[in-house]
């Protein structure tokens, strides 16, 4: 009797696991942005259990090996697309016991492939006191945890040892701009004579007498008046004995290594810097700076790439519980401070400012609001005064055409190294991404984002 032919199974054709399809790109989306960090990613390969990868973390800048090293379990979820700005993934309880058993520090990346967007955070650190039977969720917040590019050194300082890690700087060109404005040029003479003057008042009493206002500064010291003015001539020759007036070469004093010989040429070059901007900018000695007095106005100034303009003073009002309207006014400043470095003479620019409740009369909270301001202007608030004033004090402007104090440019150095402020100012946790900090109407410049560079 014959038997029963074999009954054969119905053909299936060969397919690919979707599930494994979707792992997999999400495997690829953690290694495109290792590589870009330009560290290095080594897949587990077959028959792993927990751990789809290993990161070994390299510097960017010198592409040394740091001896780092990364467990990564992946895990795709398109959840994290929506527009919230957390969402929350549930780990298996199996899994969290094993990451938490070794001592190699393991990170969790839940990704988007399709977005591609992607978020970590660290076993260890996130479930540092998990027990068996205890929750398991991870809630991500998508501004903290975010997985890119910038993440090499919180990746870093996650697989460091206890004693730290030091990363060389980053490789880039970049500019460093001093607040140091150099003198480029002064009077070649200076001249010496005996007075009988005894204070400062005395001098100018004299001087108002013949109605002259000197272009240059002067110095009263131990019976003697130093000017770059020629002292031999009018008005001078009715407040110095003619005969005592002495000339020397400007470098004996400029270059001198006698400390009281510089001290005198820095008080002879703060009142020269006086007297030669006194019709626009005024020195308030009780706050020791330069500003601008008067109602509110913008001035232009030539900024790092084009013109700009600045509010040098600015009006406020203040409305009190009963109705009473107060006015006060900021005023732009800055504390000047000549300085020799390596035979050459900077002025110093600090900038400030001077709140007044007129125009002129210091406001009865200068304090605080100076201290309200300054706290809250960035760098690129406070290149952006340093430029304006730099702009204002250099030859081109008119108080200082053929004057006896000229200023040049701002020091600056170009470096072959940087910082990533982006990744700088994420570890801040008073940083608002969503608003640049320095970039804020502190100073209402009519060119967006400047300065820039």
């Amino acid at each position: 009797m014959a038997g029963r032919p074999k009954r054969r199974r119905p053909y299936r054709p060969k397919t690919i696991s979707t599930q494994g399809v979707t792992g997999q790109r999400g495997v690829h989306f953690i290694e495109g942005i290792v590589l870009k960090m330009g560290s290095r990613w080594t897949a587990s390969g077959p028959n792993e259990v927990g751990i789809d990868g290993y990161i070994e973390l390299f510097d960017p800048a010198t592409r040394q090996a740091l001896g780092l090293t990364l467990a990564v379990q992946s895990k795709v979820v398109t959840a994290i697309t929506n527009q919230s700005p957390t969402f929350d993934y549930r780990c298996d309880p199996s899994d969290l016991e094993y990451w938490l058993r070794g001592n190699t520090p393991v990170i969790l990346i839940v990704s988007n492939p399709e977005t591609p967007e992607g978020y970590w955070i660290c076993i260890q650190q996130y479930f540092k006191d998990w027990m068996p039977a205890a929750p398991t969720r991870v809630i991500f917040n998508k501004s903290l945890h975010r997985f890119d590019a910038t993440s090499l050194s919180s990746l870093a300082e996650v697989a460091a040892p206890p004693q730290g890690l030091y990363l060389a700087p980053t490789r880039r060109k970049e500019t460093i701009w001093s607040n140091l404005l150099a003198v480029d040029g002064v009077a070649p003479r200076i001249f010496l004579g005996q007075t009988e003057c005894r204070t400062q008042r005395d001098v100018w009493s004299l001087l108002s007498k013949s109605k002259y206002e000197p272009a240059c500064g002067w110095v009263l010291w131990e019976k003697k008046l130093l000017s770059f003015d020629d002292l031999s001539g009018r008005p001078w020759n009715a407040i110095c004995d003619r005969g005592t007036v002495e000339s020397f070469e400007t470098a004996e004093w400029s270059e001198t290594s006698d400390p009281q010989r510089q001290r005198l040429f820095v008080q002879l070059l703060n009142q020269t810097l006086r007297a030669q901007i006194s019709s626009q900018v005024r020195y308030w000695p009780d706050e020791e700076c330069f500003a601008m007095g008067g109602r509110p106005r913008k001035m232009l100034y030539r900024s790092l790439k084009r013109n700009s303009k600045l509010s040098v003073v600015r009006e406020y009002t203040t409305n009190s519980k009963d109705g009473r309207v107060f006015f006060h006014y900021r005023h732009l400043a800055f504390r000047g401070h000549f300085q020799r470095f390596d035979s050459k003479w900077y002025l110093e620019i600090t900038p400030t400012y001077r709140f007044t409740r007129d125009g002129y009369t210091l406001d009865m909270f200068h304090e605080s609001r100076l201290k309200g301001i300054k706290e809250i202007e960035g760098n690129r608030a406070i290149l952006s005064v340093v430029l304006f004033w730099a702009d204002f004090l250099r030859p081109k402007n008119v108080l200082f055409t053929e004057s006896s104090l000229q200023l040049g440019q701002l020091m600056r150095q170009q470096v072959d190294v940087g910082i990533d402020d982006k990744t700088w100012l994420e570890k801040d946790p008073e940083f608002d991404k969503d608003e640049d900090s320095d970039s804020f109407d502190l100073f209402s410049t009519e060119a967006a984002g400047d300065p820039e560079e």
